[in-house]
């Protein structure tokens, strides 16, 4: 493995069509995956089989949980923390890149 320092947001380009990831680390206990999501796009409903949490590297989402429908605004250098098997979607309010963790 080459060991040197980059930017996040360099990482990821935007994509008019489609929402763009990039898996950074994949392994039996982790994955580590940078999200690029251009305004109005959205991830339909989905779960993660394990926690994990977000950071947004710039931009502004509405991450909303399914199970009572409740929304959260999550902006830039913000983290969100969530639990394995919650139903949830998001909306981007603006472009956004993101890096999800699974732990």
């Amino acid at each position: 493995m080459e060991h040197n320092a980059k930017k996040l947001e360099k990482l990821i380009d935007y994509n008019n069509e489609h929402i763009n990831s990039h898996v950074l680390l994949k392994n039996n206990d982790c994955l580590a995956l940078l999200i690029a999501l251009k305004k109005e796009q959205k991830m339909q409903e989905h779960f993660s089989p394990v926690d994990a949490f977000i950071y947004l590297i710039e931009g502004e989402i509405e991450f909303q949980l399914s199970k009572n429908n409740e929304i959260f605004e999550i902006k830039k250098d913000e983290i969100f923390s969530f639990k394995a098997n919650e139903k949830h979607s998001i909306n981007a309010k603006k472009d956004t890149k993101m890096l999800v963790i699974r732990i």
